[in-house]
C-alpha cells in the first residue's frame, strides 16, 4: 500500500469522477484507475462502485477513506516536525473567486502565499458566485470565495467559513444622467433603472440578482462576464450595477464610475470561502485558508 494510492481514492471520493480525480492529480487516467485498482486488489475488497453516473465508494471504502484521511494528516505532521522551520509545501491548489474580490483581496492573497511558499501552484478562476458554487460541488475548485447567496444557504455538504461583510451600493458613470449629481438614491427609484449583471452563465439569476429581486421586479438591460467589459458599459452613463461597496471603492479610483449609496435600504452582504465536507484538507490547504483569512483581517482594517 502507497500513500498516493491513499491519495487517489480521496480525489475519487471527492471528485466523484476517475477522470476529474487524474486531472486534478496530474496523472493520466488510466494510472490513477490503476493504482486503485491495484490497492483494491492488495487490500482484498472493492473501494469504488464505476458507474456510468461516476465513481462512488462502496460502504467499506466510506468506511476506509476516514482513516485514509488520518493517515494523510499523520504523515503530514511528521514532515513538519521532522523539518521544522524548513519544510516546504508543494502541491496544487485550485481557487474560484467572485469578481469583487478578484480585484481587491486575491493579489495580495496570491503573492503572500507565493512568496512563502513558491513551491505550490495556484490555479485561479473567476466567476459569478453561484456559478463558482456549483464548481466547488462537482470538485472542479478546491475552494470558492462568494457572496452568501441564497443558493448557497440552500446547500448541503459545504464547509464555509465568513471572511468579512459588506453592503451592496450602486455604481454608475460619472456623466450617467440617471444618478447626476446624486450620492444617494431610494432603492426602489435604483430597482427601476436599467441593469447590469455580472453573470458568467446563459441563466438569469445570480447572486446579486437573488438579493435584489425581494425588493421588487429587476429592469436588466446587460448580462457579461466580463469586468472591463462591465466597466465600458457603465462609464457610458446608460445603466447602474449593484456591487458590494469594497468593489465599489476600488473601480471608482478610475475616475470612470461613481458610487451611489441607497438612501433607505442596507443590502447587507457576506463574503465566505467554500469547500466540500467530503474534500480533504492538506497541510497546503490549511496554510492557504490561513492566509485568505489573515489577508482578508487586514485588507478590512484599512
Amino acid at each position: 500500500m502507497r500513500l498516493e494510492q491513499l491519495s487517489y481514492l480521496i480525489a475519487v471520493h471527492e471528485s466523484k469522477s476517475i477522470s476529474l480525480a487524474a486531472e486534478r492529480s496530474h496523472i493520466s487516467q488510466p494510472a490513477l484507475s490503476s493504482a486503485i485498482s491495484k490497492l483494491e486488489d492488495e487490500l482484498g475488497v472493492v473501494l469504488l462502485k464505476r458507474t456510468n453516473a461516476g465513481a462512488f465508494l462502496t460502504e467499506m471504502g466510506e468506511k476506509i477513506i476516514i482513516i485514509a484521511k488520518e493517515v494523510l494528516n499523520k504523515v503530514d505532521e511528521i514532515k513538519s516536525i521532522a523539518q521544522g522551520d524548513s519544510f516546504e509545501l508543494t502541491g496544487n491548489i485550485s481557487i474560484a473567486v467572485e469578481p469583487s474580490i478578484n480585484i481587491t483581496v486575491m493579489p495580495d492573497i496570491l503573492t503572500t502565499f507565493k512568496h512563502n511558499h513558491p513551491k505550490v501552484n495556484a490555479i485561479l478562476k473567476v466567476g459569478e458566485s453561484n456559478n463558482i458554487l456549483r464548481d466547488v460541488q462537482s470538485g472542479k475548485a478546491d475552494f470558492g470565495i462568494i457572496l452568501k447567496t441564497d443558493a448557497f444557504c440552500s446547500s448541503k455538504d459545504i464547509n464555509f467559513k465568513e471572511l468579512f461583510s459588506d453592503e451592496f451600493v450602486i455604481i454608475a458613470g460619472n456623466n450617467c444622467e440617471m444618478t447626476k449629481e446624486s450620492i444617494t438614491m431610494s432603492l426602489k427609484k435604483a430597482l427601476s433603472l436599467p441593469i447590469l449583471l455580472y453573470n458568467t452563465e446563459y441563466i438569469t439569476t445570480c447572486g446579486v440578482s437573488s438579493v435584489l429581486q425581494k425588493y421588487g421586479d429587476l429592469n436588466v438591460s446587460y448580462r457579461v462576464d466580463n469586468l472591463e467589459m462591465m466597466e465600458k458599459i457603465l462609464s457610458q452613463g446608460k445603466t447602474i450595477a449593484f456591487v458590494p461597496q469594497f468593489m465599489a471603492d476600488e473601480y471608482v479610483k478610475s475616475n470612470m464610475l461613481k458610487k451611489v449609496t441607497l438612501s433607505d435600504a442596507h443590502l447587507e452582504v457576506s463574503i465566505i470561502l467554500i469547500w466540500l465536507n467530503r474534500h480533504h484538507l492538506s497541510m497546503v490547504e490549511k496554510e492557504f485558508i490561513r492566509v485568505i483569512k489573515t489577508v482578508c483581517s487586514l485588507k478590512m482594517q484599512r
